[in-house]
Formats: structure tokens, sequence, C-alpha cells
């Protein structure tokens, strides 16, 4: 694969294909975390990977292509989000911060899996896009501030109230399967 990135920066046709063979399906896993609509998912894939392209000669081939790929597939869900309106974000700093408390699910069948992924596309986008960010990501509250053009308060607050509806969701399962 790595005489492929050479001639992929270089900007050859062939070896675009092959990358984006390699890294489009776990793009589109990305992509699908940001929104719950699989049509969006795959435009969003398909305007980054455009992006991409376009941008070959700026990946450094010294360092790994998945992380520099990732990072554009995830601002550009984040663009569409925001042209779509979809991202809507309350500034809150003084909301309170997390405890840090982790919720824990009783078993990690995959069914619990299945229901926690059903439970964040359910999500309000907002809530979604900062959790994704932070938790799936791994970016600091610094960052996603950067790449929404947020506070990071706000960015705090919306990942404490995105635990908390998940929280809140996951015990309403719970009761109801009691019930």
């Amino acid at each position: 694969m790595e005489e492929h990135i050479e001639a992929f920066i270089k900007g050859d046709k062939k070896a675009f294909d092959r990358v984006y063979e390699k890294y489009a399906p776990s793009m589109l896993g990305v992509c699908m975390r940001y929104t719950n609509c699989r049509d969006d998912a795959q435009e969003i894939l398909q305007e980054a990977f455009i992006k991409v392209y376009e941008n070959c000669g700026k990946a450094n081939s010294d360092l790994p292509l998945g992380p520099w790929i990732k990072t554009i597939t995830i601002r550009t869900a984040i663009n569409m989000l925001k042209r779509q309106r979809k991202l809507i974000l309350k500034d809150d700093e003084n909301f309170f911060e997390t405890s840090g408390e982790i919720y824990e699910t009783e078993n990690h069948s995959e069914n619990t899996q299945a229901e926690l992924l059903r439970l964040l596309n359910a999500m309000p986008s907002g809530y979604r896009t900062i959790f994704n960010l932070f938790v799936m990501d791994n970016l600091t509250h610094k960052e996603i501030a950067e790449y929404l053009e947020i506070s990071e308060g706000t960015s705090k607050s919306q990942l404490t109230r995105a635990r908390d509806w998940l929280k809140n969701n996951l015990e309403k399962k719970r009761n109801d399967e009691r019930a």
C-alpha cells in the first residue's frame, strides 16, 4: 500500500482508487455517527473523498494516511450539518461540569451495542456531534470548540447533556423492560 500512497500524493487516479477502496468503508462508519440517515452519510463520504482527492498533494508521506482522511471526513460532516442547520448548540458556559460519573450497561452483548447505536442515532444532532467528537474521535474540548466555532464551555455543557440524555434513555429502556 505504501507505493500507492506515494503515487496518490502525486495525484495518480488509480492510486486514489486504491486509497478509496481501503478507507471508504471505515469512513462511512464515521459519517454514520454524525447523521442518522444513510443517504446523508454517503453524501458526506462522497464530498470528503472529493476533498481528499483535491488535496492529495497536501498529504504527508511520512505520516499515516488514515488519520488525515478521517480529519477531512469529520470536518466535512460538521460542515454539512452546519449547512443543513441540523447542528444547533446552545451556548451555556454556566452549565454544570460533568461529574466524572461513568455510565455502564449491565452487559455488553451485541443487543446492548445495537441499542446504544440506536440511541446515539436518536440523540439530538448537537449532542451527538459533541459526543462523537469527544468520545469517539478523542478530540479535546479546545479542538471541538475550534472545529465548531463555539466556546469550550459550550462543548463541555453539550457533552454533559449528551451523557445525561444517553443515561436517561438507557434507564427508561431498562425500566420499560422490567415492567
